[in-house]
């Protein structure tokens, strides 16, 4: 047995992190085999006594360390709970020891390890010699993770087993330190000379994610040539700055007119930042966080004479006021600075405002228009949605085409640092490549830190920016006008142009797939949860658990009742519009009912038609009253149209009591009468003051919904028979939606397929894709689709359903007077008819 370290500190924290005595044993006969029996290590390896040894090594250093407990995921794995690992491997002591080394990578942010050592076909070819070199490789970027690799070292390849393990965690990170300080220097060395072709600025991207230390070397050495500039009026006004390590550069700092008697009142926390083409291009600044900071900000707009503001941050994030509201809703003075809001246009990830600024000067008022961008969608210490932030800096950037060349525009997050920065380096940078078709990050972040402290925060953001103008260069595509679609409806006469078309499906599908962000497997534990795992029907497609709907009501026998296959897919003006869920199993009946009444759901769309088979079982009934769980579904009336089944069904909740099967005493059966006196008591006070735009009373504990049951699909066909009677059913659910009761344009729709999966994809961008029409007059598939995508990556899994999609976009234009005049729509029969 060895012995437990005895010098280098306290007793006591070495054996925190000694093994057990039962494991010491292992340890040792596993280090004795290695030098005498090759074949006896390999066997006691893969028996999973030695690989529970050095999990525990792993786990309880990180833990003495600092790190905390171990996530709760990967802690039900290491208690036997995954049934289906332990079926499907031989030796559970094993599964145990890869839980515990997953642990201890996450612990040590190695995203490498937790790949490698959680998928059981990449757990096999580590058990090779690879196995002596993988902690290595995963430990570039954490200093902790030395850790991981010296213990392993120590075990696998030490050839002195008697050499205290505290030295030799001592050498072994100070050697591996040393290896990774060559490989930065050497990544350092690797920055780019020159600016990179758009042409070849993909390749040199993927090139650099294959290499990450790359980008790390560029950001070290970014910050190591950073000029020392003074910030001396910074410190002086500390008061009036959020951050004190967020100052503005004395040289480059925005100075305020001075206000008579008041003392530093030139002072404001912003800075000037060159573009490629323009001095003083923008102004980055810090949010208001009190009300006299919001006037200079509006004198600071005003002297400047900016048309531009970009908000970055939300007014209220993370339990926490980020930013004050510093305009108004309505109309507002801001010392003698008056702000009205003109208008405001609310989309999924932003809002869009127009204010009109007026000031009396020389005993006349001048009045401005001001551009307010708000990106609503991006949290403190976390990266936004690519195509969203592309979008929104597209918007921007047409405004400011708009301005004279020598306004700033002005840039706030937070801080004024990261978030402002990544905007920034997007955005010159796009525009450089329009105009010169080159592209240089590294040249442009050092104008950014040499102008802004802060500017970027860590390697994430950094890699962010490449990232974002990758997929920029990659996939330049750009809305259809309203004509530019109707030219499309030409292309389809002749059999070339109907191939060109066809030609630009296929690309931009292909785009499609390679940039939807895969899920990894963390983010859908829920879904993979013992209790939850007979509620999908396919196992691997499981919602990610921050954006799937949770329910609220107990019902059912699973313990964890929160639990649907259901994904939120956001909307073109509002986020979390649509609920994709999969038919309904036997035993989630229930679940579905209660999705429906817990969101609040004014409209269910069921685009498949197979409801005489076994798998799927009807969820609906066709006249009267029934329960489902603890819901009484009454069919309050029902209408066939040529391709679909309307169902309107009025859902409640059963009370308590009610609840079959449940023995009560007569004490018991004294209170709840009591309480059910009081409940219906304040039921009735509720329902008098719950009136609908009707005049009339409404159920407090109801809730009225539309289910549209589709006749033109079968499930054994990619597309509907008939791009026709989808419309009419399009146009059914959104006119039931304007008419719906309780407030239906902030509740979600519900669509069901067969699987979750087909079909929907096309019902959500469809309708994405009419409210741009109607908002914007203009159209936008692939990215319409792109976003569909983002919450469950396996929509659109066939070209043929984004053809298809680009086909009933310009059925539905054709045939709609609304967005052209009657002779187009009379053009309408020259579509690909699919009937």
């Amino acid at each position: 047995m060895i012995d437990a370290p005895h010098a280098h500190g306290p007793r006591e924290e070495l054996l925190s992190i000694w093994p057990a005595e039962e494991q010491q044993q292992s340890l040792a006969v596993s280090l004795q085999a290695r030098h005498h029996n090759k074949n006896h290590f390999k066997s006691a390896w893969y028996n999973g006594t030695l690989l529970v040894t050095v999990g525990r090594l792993l786990n309880n250093f990180l833990l003495h360390l600092g790190f905390g407990s171990a996530s709760a995921t990967l802690d039900y794995w290491t208690k036997g709970n995954d049934d289906a690992f332990v079926h499907h491997h031989h030796h559970p002591h094993q599964l145990i020891g890869i839980a515990l080394l997953c642990q201890a990578g996450l612990k040590a942010n190695c995203p490498m390890l937790h790949v490698c050592l959680l998928r059981w076909s990449s757990c096999k070819r580590l058990f090779g010699e690879e196995v002596k070199g993988a902690l290595i490789i995963a430990s570039t970027d954490k200093a902790f993770a030395f850790v991981s690799a010296a213990i392993f070292a120590r075990l696998m390849i030490c050839k002195q087993p008697s050499m205290p393990l505290l030295d030799f965690f001592k050498s072994s990170v100070k050697n591996l330190q040393l290896i990774s300080q060559v490989q930065e220097e050497k990544a350092m060395g690797a920055v780019p000379q020159c600016p990179i072709e758009t042409s070849k600025f993909l390749a040199f991207v993927q090139e650099r994610k294959r290499k990450r230390l790359l980008f790390k070397g560029e950001l070290m050495m970014l910050k190591q040539i950073v000029e020392n500039h003074k910030s001396e009026y910074g410190y002086l006004n500390l008061k009036k700055n959020n951050y004190p390590d967020v100052l503005p550069f004395d040289y480059n700092r925005v100075i305020l007119k001075p206000i008579p008697n008041e003392p530093n009142s030139h002072y404001i926390n912003a800075s000037y930042v060159d573009s490629f083409f323009q001095p003083k291009a923008f102004i980055i600044t810090q949010a208001m966080k009190t009300k006299p900071a919001c006037v200079d900000f509006w004198r600071m707009v005003w002297e400047t004479n900016a048309e531009i503001v970009v908000m970055l941050t939300k007014v209220f994030d993370f339990m926490k006021v980020m930013c004050l509201q510093y305009w108004p809703l309505t109309k507002l003075d801001y010392g003698d600075i008056t702000v009205e809001t003109v208008e405001a246009k609310t989309y999924a990830y932003f809002t869009l405002r127009c204010f009109r600024v007026s000031r009396v000067e020389n005993g006349s008022t001048i009045i401005r228009q001001v551009r307010h961008f708000h990106f609503t969608e991006w949290e403190v210490n976390s990266l936004p949605y690519i195509s969203a932030l592309l979008d929104f800096r597209r918007r921007v950037h047409n405004a400011v085409k708009r301005c004279p060349n020598n306004v700033p525009m002005i840039v706030h997050c937070s801080n004024g640092g990261g978030r402002s920065g990544v905007f920034l380096a997007i955005y010159a940078n796009l525009d450089l490549a329009e105009a010169e078709n080159v592209i240089d990050v590294y040249g442009y972040c050092q104008t950014l830190l040499n102008a802004r402290q802060s500017a970027l925060e860590n390697l994430d953001q950094y890699v962010f920016i490449y990232e974002t103008l990758a997929e920029a260069v990659q996939c330049n595509i750009n809305p259809l006008t309203l004509d530019e679609l109707r030219h499309r409806t030409t292309m389809y006469t002749t059999k070339q142009s109907r191939q060109a078309l066809e030609a630009i499906y296929s690309q931009e599908y292909k785009f499609l797939t390679q940039l939807t962000p895969a899920l990894r497997i963390g983010d859908c534990a829920g879904g993979h949860r013992l209790e939850n795992r007979g509620k999908n029907r396919d196992v691997m497609v499981v919602p990610p658990d921050n954006s799937r709907p949770y329910l609220n009501t107990l019902h059912g026998e699973s313990k964890d009742y929160t639990y649907i296959n259901a994904v939120y897919i956001d909307g073109f003006r509002r986020k979390n519009e649509w609920i994709v869920t999969e038919w309904p199993k036997h035993h989630t009946i229930d679940s579905f009912w209660a999705l429906v009444f817990d969101h609040s759901c004014h409209t269910v769309v069921n685009l498949s038609n197979d409801e005489n088979s076994k798998a799927y079982p009807r969820f609906i009934h066709s006249r009267g009253r029934q329960s489902y769980g603890p819901f009484i579904v009454d069919v309050l009336s029902s209408q066939q149209y040529p391709y679909a089944t309307s169902h309107i069904v009025k859902v409640v909740k059963k009370k308590v009591f009610d609840i079959p099967g449940r023995k009560k005493s007569k004490r018991s059966e004294r209170n709840e009468k009591k309480l059910t006196d009081q409940l219906d008591s304040l039921a009735s006070i509720l329902s008098e003051l719950m009136v609908n735009n009707k005049g009339g009373i409404q159920e407090v504990d109801a809730r009225i919904c539309n289910v549209i049951s589709v006749r033109i699909w079968p499930i054994q066909h990619r597309v509907p028979l008939s791009t026709v009677g989808l419309i009419d059913v399009i146009k059914m659910a959104r006119c039931w939606r304007k008419r719906a009761p309780d407030r239906p344009e902030t509740k979600p729709t519900v669509v069901i397929s067969h699987n979750g999966v087909s079909r929907v994809g096309i019902y959500v961008a469809i309708n994405l894709l009419i409210d741009q029409m109607d908002v914007e007059q203009e159209v936008d598939v692939f990215h319409a689709a792109k976003i569909v995508r983002l919450n469950r990556p396996q929509l659109f899994d066939h070209k043929e359903e984004y053809k298809y999609l680009n086909d009933l976009l310009i059925h539905y234009y054709m045939t709609s007077p609304e967005y052209h005049s009657t002779k187009s729509a009379e053009s309408a029969c020259l579509l690909v008819n699919h009937s």
